[in-house]
């Protein structure tokens, strides 16, 4: 499925990680001082040559960066062609579905990158792309007024092993609380996750947007948000990543290089017209008026977009919260493993 043919993205703002002005204008003084013990890199350039690429691209109808990235022209800028063939829910499938068929790649979420590139998934992390919008949902009569409180509760997910799980885990872990113990998790699709919050057979929803802002603001729902990653430090964090094939780096190292640098570009083109992005797609997604979208980007972080040791340090991160809820071995050295998967194609 192409993003033509879908609907209004899932995200719109992102928080833009930025170095200070001191901070960069220190390291400037620094790189000017130690040029000689430490060269500038070279930075690879695109070739220009014209390639139709296979990337595997959860709810791609309706993801920002790719209707952006296709849009507005910038995968044309760098003559690409990307297709997004079938329909890919969700970023475990995403991956999955590299070894069956000629994808170079994939984007999905960092949370479901770690654990498969930790068994031996052959890719490589080049690019994040965006910020979270994990939302944890309750009714507002189901009693729960922390997390703490939901134990013993049943919580609906979408899919058994998804990264908005494995967020919310990660939240109960840090209180000392095992989710995959304490929690009544229940798998539903999304067309029965309304009608089993409203008859009360399920008492909240872990879900990412658009569908967990579809939730919240529905007339009558009688949801609150009880915690997520639209704000604080998460807001910061980058979720979805671009992911490449060790043998697609390999083969055609330039082609690595133009979608890194388109997909970087629109990223940055999202996060300097915040005010754009909800009526370039407006038609994107049609059970949403603009109004309701407008809000739904309001309420999530600015872009983050994040290239070489950035995005190593926060792959470290995830590597750390992973191995709290075990989804990670606990001897894992998280900062050489960051390294071990990601790579900076930028850089000769």
């Amino acid at each position: 499925m192409t993003a033509q043919d879908g609907k209004k993205p899932a995200t719109g703002r992102r928080r833009a990680l930025m170095l200070a002005g001191g901070v960069a204008g220190a390291a400037a003084a620094y790189g000017v001082a130690t040029q000689w013990r430490h060269p500038t890199k070279s930075h690879r350039e695109p070739d220009g040559r014209f390639r139709t690429l296979t990337l595997h691209w959860p709810h791609a109808d309706r993801d920002p960066v790719l209707i952006v990235a296709r849009e507005r022209g910038f995968f044309a800028n760098y003559s690409l062609d990307v297709k997004t063939p079938g329909e890919t829910p969700t970023g475990n499938s995403a991956i999955s579905e590299i070894a069956q068929d000629h994808a170079i790649g994939a984007v999905a979420p960092a949370l479901s990158w770690l654990p498969r590139l930790h068994d031996g998934m052959p890719a490589k992390l080049v690019a994040g792309l965006t910020a979270g919008s994990f939302r944890v949902l309750v009714r507002v009569k189901s009693g729960v007024t922390r997390l703490e409180s939901i134990v013993g509760k049943t919580i609906a997910t979408t899919d058994e092993d998804s990264a908005d799980r494995r967020f919310f885990s990660v939240l109960l872990r840090r209180k000392g609380i095992d989710a995959d113990r304490s929690v009544n998790w229940t798998l539903l699709p999304m067309n029965e996750v309304s009608g089993a919050l409203a008859s009360g057979d399920v008492d909240g929803v872990v879900a990412h947007d658009p569908f967990a802002w579809t939730l919240l603001t529905a007339p009558g729902a009688g949801l609150k948000e009880l915690a997520g990653s639209t704000t604080g430090l998460y807001a910061e964090r980058v979720n979805l990543v671009l992911g490449l094939t060790d043998e697609f780096l390999d083969s055609d190292p330039d082609g690595s290089v133009a979608l890194t640098l388109a997909l970087r570009d629109t990223c940055r083109w999202i996060a300097a017209h915040t005010d754009e992005v909800s009526t370039l797609l407006s038609h994107h997604l049609t059970d949403m008026d603009d109004d309701a979208v407008d809000a739904m980007l309001a309420h999530e972080p600015r872009p983050v977009h994040l290239l070489g040791r950035w995005l190593r340090d926060q792959m470290a991160q995830y590597a750390d919260e992973l191995k709290l809820i075990g989804r990670l071995p606990d001897a894992l050295d998280s900062g050489a493993f960051a390294k071990s998967i990601c790579r900076n194609v930028l850089h000769v």
